[in-house]
């Protein structure tokens, strides 16, 4: 169903035609006085016109009258149209505002949704974290080593917010509007290089893999160099025990 088209304003047209109204009395007054000279003088026809001019007054005045009277009315009538206008406009842009609202609460639901299942998901990231702690092979230790440019994400075996953080920067969308983008709160890094440049940032996993890619090569190569150790010492200690039989 088509909206309804705004009602024309009835108070120009009268006011126009009050307009030429007042114009023609107004002419016709200018003639007053000199009909009325020529009656007094005795100018043949003089008194008759002057009647015709006074009726023609009179008619006059009556309609510039009655078209102020029409004027007021006309006025009054349109700026009822425009307040009931106005009402039914305000009118849709309520229902506009309660749909956005309702959409507002369904993106929201989205949000904390996405929230709960992030903090499920961080738990289990915690829980196999402490996992690997216990799982590092006898003798060997983590590295120490930081994630991403510079170190700039934090410790690479620990809770990794800053990492978290960043990739949610990373990841932030445009506006629609185009200036800007809508970041999450929280997620704002400390880094300048990081915070004006977010199209160059890795993503957060490649950065995260990079790092325990790098983790497993140095516990590779302690085991290695431990399990070379204990391989020397085994050597040794049979050609002692060799040597001691001899």
């Amino acid at each position: 169903m088509s909206a309804k088209p705004p009602a024309i304003p009835r108070a120009p047209a009268v006011a126009a035609k009050l307009e030429a109204a007042a114009d023609l009395l107004h002419t016709l007054e200018q003639d007053v006085g000199q009909f009325v000279l020529d009656a007094a003088e005795g100018v043949p026809g003089a008194a008759k016109r002057l009647a015709d001019l006074r009726t023609t007054i009179s008619a006059a005045q009556r309609d510039v009258g009655e078209l102020q009277q029409a004027l007021a009315l006309a006025e009054k009538l349109d700026r009822q149209s425009a307040a009931t206008d106005t009402a039914k406009m305000r009118g849709d842009q309520f229902e506009a505002f309660k749909r956005t609202l309702s959409a507002r609460e369904k993106a929201m639901a989205a949000v904390l949704k996405a929230g709960a299942d992030m903090a499920a998901a961080y738990g289990e990231f915690s829980e196999v974290t402490l996992a690997a702690v216990t799982a590092v092979p006898s003798g060997a230790v983590i590295p120490q080593m930081a994630i991403g440019p510079g170190g700039v994400y934090g410790p690479a075996f620990g809770p990794c917010e800053r990492l978290i953080l960043a990739e949610c920067w990373r990841l932030a969308p445009q506006r629609e509007d185009g200036i800007g983008r809508f970041v999450l709160p929280f997620a704002r890094p400390e880094s300048e290089m990081v915070r004006d440049k977010p199209e160059a940032m890795r993503p957060g996993m490649e950065e995260l893999r990079t790092a325990d890619a790098a983790i497993i090569a140095s516990v590779a190569a302690q085991i290695d160099k431990l399990n070379a150790a204990a391989m020397r010492v085994a050597e040794l200690s049979t050609a002692t025990e060799a040597r001691s039989a001899a």
